[in-house]
Parts: C-alpha cells; sequence; structure tokens
C-alpha cells in the first residue's frame, strides 16, 4: 500500500520543483544574454575600429577615395580574415559571370583557368572548337593581362570574369609562352565544350574526362555505352588534375553504374545531416579503375570516392587534394555575393569524410604530370605513364576468362549412361 503525504508537503514540493525551474530558465536566460550582449560588445568595438582607421584615413589621405572599390576590399578582407578556406567574395560583375558560368551553355573564350603562385592565370584547358582553341591558346599558357587589367592575387577573381560575357563581344588576352608575350584579340561566343574523351590502350577503353560541366555526363554516358557495345572488358577512367566541376554531374556519372541506394552526404556546420544525392537501380555492369592524382579535387574526388565506395572501381594514382566541403552562395543587395562553407560531403556507404586530407587510392603510384597534356588524349603514352599502366594491371585483375574442361568443349567424346 502507498504511503500516503500530507496536502502541505505536496504543495511545499510543488513550490520547490517550480523555484527549480525557474531558476534553471534563468540561468539558461542570463547565459544566453551574456552571450549576445558580448557578442554585440564584439561588434559594436570591431565597427569602432573601422570607423576610426575611416576617420584617419579620410583626414589625411591626400587622394580621392573609390568608395565602391574600397568596399569591395572591405568585403573581401573581412571574409579572407573567418576561418574559412572557401569563403570568398564577388562584386556584381564577378557574380554576374559566376551566373554566366554556371548554366547549361556558356558564352566566352572557352578556357579552364586557375592561379598560379605568381597570380597570374594558368591554361588549364582549352575547349574543343572555342575561340580560344582557334587563337592558338594551348594549356599551359599564363595569360599575364586581360584587358587592361595585370594579372595579380588580387585581380585574378575580376579578371577571369571577363574571359565569358555576351556573345559576340571581344576580349583581349596577354598571353607568355616560353618568356615572349603576344596580345590578341579573342570574341566571346555560346559554347557547350566538349569535356570528355576516349580512346583505347590495348584491350581497355580509356575515358578522360575534363571538367564535370553541364553535358560532361551526357558525353560520359554516350562513351562508356560505345565502350560497352565494342566488347570492352573493363574502363580507365582518368580524372587527374580535374579540380573543376559540379558535384551533381560527378553523381549523375557515377548513377550510371551504381545500384539503388544512397550515395553522397553532406554534415551541416550545425551538426546536423542530409543525403544529398542516391541512385537508380539501372546499374551499368563494367569494372572500372579510377586515376587520381594530387591535383584532383571536388567533383572528381566525389566521383572516384563514390564508385569506391559501392564497391565498383579501384583508385589508382596518388593522394587527391581533399576538397570535399560544400559552399552556399549568397546574394547581397546591390547585386555582389558572397561564398560561405555550411558543410561537409561525406559518403553515405562508409561515412568517409576528405576534406582537408583526400581519398587515399588503393594502389599509390607517383608519376610526374607536370607536362602531361591532359587535352589532347594522343599524345598520352599508356607504357611511360605509370598510372596508366598500372590500372592496366589492376584492371587486368579484373577479367575472369571462364576455360571449359576437355571434356565439356562437345559431346562426341560424352556417353549417356
Amino acid at each position: 500500500m502507498g504511503k500516503k503525504i500530507s496536502l502541505g508537503t505536496a504543495i511545499t514540493l510543488i513550490l520547490i520543483s517550480v523555484a527549480m525551474t525557474f531558476t534553471f530558465t534563468m540561468v539558461l536566460a542570463l547565459r544566453n544574454f551574456n552571450e549576445k550582449v558580448s557578442s554585440i560588445t564584439e561588434r559594436e568595438n570591431m565597427f569602432a575600429k573601422f570607423t576610426e582607421i575611416d576617420n584617419y584615413v579620410r583626414y589625411n589621405h591626400g587622394e580621392e577615395i573609390d568608395e565602391a572599390s574600397l568596399m569591395d576590399s572591405v568585403a573581401k578582407g573581412y571574409l579572407s580574415g573567418i576561418s574559412d578556406p572557401y569563403a570568398k567574395y564577388m562584386n556584381p560583375s564577378e557574380y554576374a559571370a559566376y551566373l554566366a558560368s554556371s548554366g547549361e551553355t556558356v558564352s566566352g573564350v572557352g578556357l579552364s583557368v586557375s592561379m598560379g603562385s605568381d597570380g597570374y592565370m594558368l591554361v588549364n584547358n582549352v575547349y574543343e572548337g572555342s575561340t580560344a582553341a582557334s587563337a592558338g591558346i594551348v594549356s599551359g599558357d599564363l595569360i599575364i593581362k586581360v584587358d587592361d587589367i595585370g594579372l595579380t592575387a588580387d585581380t585574378f577573381a575580376e579578371a577571369e570574369a571577363l574571359l565569358v560575357g555576351e556573345a559576340g563581344t571581344k576580349v583581349t588576352l596577354t598571353i607568355r609562352r616560353d618568356g615572349e608575350d603576344t596580345e590578341m584579340e579573342i570574341t566571346r561566343r555560346v559554347l557547350v565544350p566538349t569535356t570528355v574523351y576516349t580512346t583505347v590502350f590495348g584491350d581497355y577503353h580509356y575515358i578522360r574526362v575534363n571538367d564535370f560541366s553541364e553535358g560532361t555526363a551526357d558525353q560520359f554516358s554516350k562513351i562508356v555505352e560505345k565502350a560497352i557495345s565494342a566488347g570492352a572488358p573493363a574502363l580507365i577512367i582518368d580524372v587527374r588534375s580535374v579540380n573543376t566541376g559540379l558535384v551533381s554531374v560527378a553523381a549523375e556519372m557515377v548513377d550510371k553504374f551504381a545500384p539503388a541506394g544512397n550515395m553522397l552526404c553532406v554534415e551541416y556546420s550545425d551538426g546536423s545531416g542530409e543525403i544529398l544525392y542516391t541512385s537508380n537501380s539501372r546499374e551499368t555492369a563494367i569494372p572500372v579503375v579510377v586515376l587520381v592524382n594530387e591535383m584532383t579535387f571536388g567533383a572528381g574526388e566525389v566521383f572516384a570516392a563514390c564508385l569506391r565506395d559501392f564497391g565498383l572501381a579501384s583508385i589508382v594514382g596518388a593522394q587527391t587534394g581533399g576538397y570535399g566541403s560544400l559552399q552556399e552562395i549568397y546574394k547581397l543587395d546591390d547585386g555582389s555575393a558572397i561564398q560561405l562553407t555550411i558543410g561537409k560531403y561525406y559518403l553515405a556507404n562508409s561515412a568517409t569524410f576528405w576534406e582537408g586530407t583526400g581519398i587515399t587510392p588503393d594502389h599509390i603510384v607517383e608519376y610526374n604530370y607536370n607536362d602531361l597534356n591532359f587535352t589532347d588524349i594522343t599524345l598520352i603514352d599508356s607504357t611511360s605513364d605509370s598510372q596508366i599502366a598500372k590500372a592496366m594491371e589492376v584492371a587486368s585483375a579484373f577479367i575472369s576468362v571462364d576455360v571449359p574442361e576437355e571434356n565439356e568443349d562437345s559431346g562426341e567424346n560424352s556417353s549417356e549412361g
């Protein structure tokens, strides 16, 4: 039989419970208030410091200040001061160029570039059929000036934005090759670039992917189907030095091979997670070897890692670059935009992250690829390229040949009981 308590005791217990709840709530509220006050104070101090600097400059700087340029520099400086290596600011023209380059078709000169250590543009890829290709620009060229903008680390983004623009408009590029500078005027035009190329090394179909852009997945799918129709026993897919492209395109290409299931997830900065890409059940059964190197970033890493995560491919080459984070673009009121990292990718099946560490190949093979021209696969030598040679060796292990036993190859020597 339960023990009874008096009404007074019950009321006392209730009052104690209410008091404890109130106290706990007040402690939490006070802590949140203190945190907000601290944050507000820090922000006030930051703006006060900027105002102090601004006052000194405006009273003592003798020349007129370009307010738009100043604000762009402040925005860039702010984002460079946070712990996000991928954060960046785009002024209105740079953001417009970014939007144009993100579309299905791009109007521009047809170049894929990256920033060299000296701030110059290094030409990584010249798209087939582009006006840049017609002008004779080749992979490895340096662009030291775009129109009247000299290339430095500070002007790179602004100059890069000029490579795209309305079809029919012109841009002047100063190209440096072998120590000689050449100025050329190039017309921008609409181009759906060829990004996937193929050839055959012995029994193996080699597929080179130069970028994961709109149109790449369709080109890739057609080449894979042709290889299978031709009786390819295995595919060697090369994404070495691919550091541009869309993760969504890489996921679509993985889906060409993968069975139904989750493919790629993201862990957001607040600790929550989400499945980003899944595959359907229309899998293509063929052994795959993927080539990667130190300059394989982003979409190339997703492609290689997801195929292996499904158990569909072996990876050959060198440790990849380690770009496994998700960025979001936020448009500002004046037409400019900022990019911020909002999460990290991880593989759905193995729950593996690779941001900052990269993808470790199944077979590590070092190779000096500095002189390798990925835009012209006819120049690739499968015997001197140690990574391709290893990929062919790995591919051969996938192929099993069923040899019939002597008494099974015909019915002439068999007898029925």
